[in-house]
């Protein structure tokens, strides 16, 4: 392609988050935890007002049903956590009713009600009914959970230079210390910020919106096709259509130049999850005896948790990391990725183990495959790809049908069940071409890809 004029970049308006590590003293953990516990209660008040209203107007006519005011709930939040002397601050217990409306507002959706619905079609038993009737509503938030937060909008902050490695928020008049291991925009303006707890560890998120210079917009006039790329997910490996060692040096191992591997089979994951493992069982074990006796959680049981999250969180960590880099050296290189459209929450992870009407078969064998699935989080890395592909660079990504692409043959488009005689081999029926099934498939997604941009 030719090589870039100044007339070809212009600025783009994008919103994204930057999280760092907080390190704060025992005092400002107290403070911070308080705030946290506030704004769950705020949250599960305002939820608990509005079940009523709703409970209230479900019988009556569209012109009698009466719907309270923002302004209402905080009202009711703060005459209800004073009544039970819990000091706040008002900016927490707003952030909880926003983030509350908001939620409801998404329940309401027609994305979420076509998928409430589909899921009450699909219900059998009263069980079902009941689970497809609360899907995508609020829940209410436990301060029990090993992740906690609260929110904080774009006023009553300040962030102060400290060293190289550290800066200080200053934030409810309390300096706290944050790892800056990259630095904000210059042109940034802070739209919110959210303050998260993780088993022991304490972060701070700012949501932020700045101006981007971004290069060649790329659309299907401009599209270079040598430089589009179809991408199979799978439990081990990210298959890929194109040849990628070299872009992958230092990143992620390549098997075969198109197979890349996604970290779950390294020595060092096998072992945080080989100990998480045992201390689960060690976990079950115990709660089956206090199940039995009749007594309470004790210390040993929330040490043996804190520790599992915190070998939980590792394991995530790795992945996260490895799944940043891998993403980010695909947009860079390449004009259009095409990935699969999976349902992997409502269909590939679906139980297998039926109702009280249909009973399931190979219940335990779907039970590991799901695990391994969502052990994989096939949602975040394709979300990576996402917002890196389009808001930050304005590249082309696509999602295609899921459907026979291990069957289909990319050279002459055959699509046969025999072409996958065994799970490790392709060999089309037609022409008999011969590779591996899931680099052919991402042939064939990235095939798919080009001809849904055309």
């Amino acid at each position: 392609m030719n090589q870039m004029s100044k007339s070809d970049i212009s600025l783009k308006t994008v919103n994204l988050g930057y999280k760092y590590r907080l390190y704060p003293t025992d005092h400002q953990k107290q403070l911070l935890s308080h705030q946290m516990f506030v704004y769950n209660q705020s949250y599960n008040i305002c939820l608990n007002l509005w079940k009523k209203e709703s409970e209230k107007n479900r019988n009556l006519e569209k012109e009698e049903k009466k719907y309270r005011k923002a302004t209402s709930y905080d009202t009711v939040v703060k005459r209800a956590l004073s009544l039970r002397k819990i000091s706040f601050k008002t900016v927490v217990t707003q952030q909880a009713r926003i983030n509350f409306l908001n939620a409801v507002k998404k329940a309401f959706s027609k994305e979420v009600v076509a998928e409430r619905q589909k899921a009450l079609d699909k219900a059998q038993t009263p069980k079902e009914i009941a689970k497809a009737l609360k899907l995508g509503f609020p829940k209410f938030q436990s301060s029990k959970e090993p992740h906690q937060s609260f929110t904080w909008n774009n006023q009553g902050y300040s962030i102060l230079d400290s060293t190289d490695k550290f800066k200080i928020l200053q934030i409810m008049s309390k300096k706290i210390r944050f790892r800056s291991h990259r630095e904000l925009p210059s042109n940034h303006k802070m739209c919110s910020i959210v303050i998260s707890k993780d088993s022991n560890k304490y972060y701070v998120s700012f949501n932020i919106e700045f101006q981007k210079e971004i290069g060649l917009v790329i659309s299907k006039g401009n599209l270079d096709i040598t430089k589009s790329i179809g991408v199979d997910l799978n439990i081990e490996n990210f298959a890929v259509s194109n040849p990628i060692t070299l872009l992958m040096k230092n990143i992620a191992e390549v098997k075969d130049d198109h197979l890349i591997l996604n970290g779950s089979r390294n020595r060092r994951g096998l072992k945080y999850a080989k100990a998480v493992k045992v201390l689960e069982r060690k976990q079950s074990r115990r709660v089956l005896k206090i199940i039995k006796s009749k007594s309470k959680l004790g210390k040993n049981h929330r040490k043996t948790q804190n520790k599992i999250n915190k070998l939980n969180k590792s394991l995530s960590n790795q992945k996260q990391d490895l799944y940043h880099k891998i993403s980010t050296a695909l947009t860079r290189e390449f004009e259009l990725i095409a990935v699969e459209d999976l349902k992997l929450k409502n269909q590939m992870t679906k139980s297998a183990k039926g109702n009280e009407i249909v009973h399931g078969k190979k219940v335990k064998q779907k039970s590991g495959l799901n695990r391994s699935l969502l052990s994989a989080s096939f949602y975040q890395f394709v979300s990576m790809i996402q917002y890196k592909q389009t808001m930050l660079n304005d590249k082309l990504f696509v999602k295609v049908n899921p459907a026979y692409t291990s069957q289909e043959c990319s050279e002459c488009g055959n699509r046969d069940k025999a072409n996958r005689p065994q799970q490790d081999k392709f060999k089309c029926t037609k022409c008999h071409h011969q590779t591996n099934p899931d680099f052919q498939a991402s042939c064939t997604i990235k095939k798919r890809g080009l001809e849904k941009v055309a």
